[in-house]
């Protein structure tokens, strides 16, 4: 009998990014280790890129491109400062209500 992992969600996580780039895999770990498969990291792009080693201008082009492929959403934004969540593709559950920001008029 094969062994269940106390970590399926993670596991599948692992598996829907690993045809991603090593760096891209590693942000997308990092915002799952950090906020989890609902919670914002309120983080800087320069403290995740520093925490992971890399440099900060790389750190913040990959995030948008796994933004733009719907990998990681925008939560909200305090000033200039992003701050970011894993989106569908990552946790492979469906949005409901998005976190973009709507009318409410």
């Amino acid at each position: 009998m094969p062994a269940t992992s106390e970590y399926p969600e993670l596991e599948a996580l692992q598996s829907r990014i690993s045809e991603l780039s090593h760096l891209k895999q590693n942000i997308i770990m990092t915002y799952a280790i950090l906020g989890g498969l609902e919670r914002s990291v309120e983080r800087t792009a320069a403290i995740l890129a520093k925490l992971m080693g890399v440099p900060a201008p790389h750190f913040s082009r990959a995030r948008r491109e796994l933004e733009a492929e719907d990998w990681v959403e925008l939560t909200h934004s305090e000033g200039q400062v992003k701050f970011y969540r894993l989106g569908e593709k990552a946790t492979g559950r469906e949005v409901v209500v998005q976190l973009r920001s709507r009318p409410t008029a």
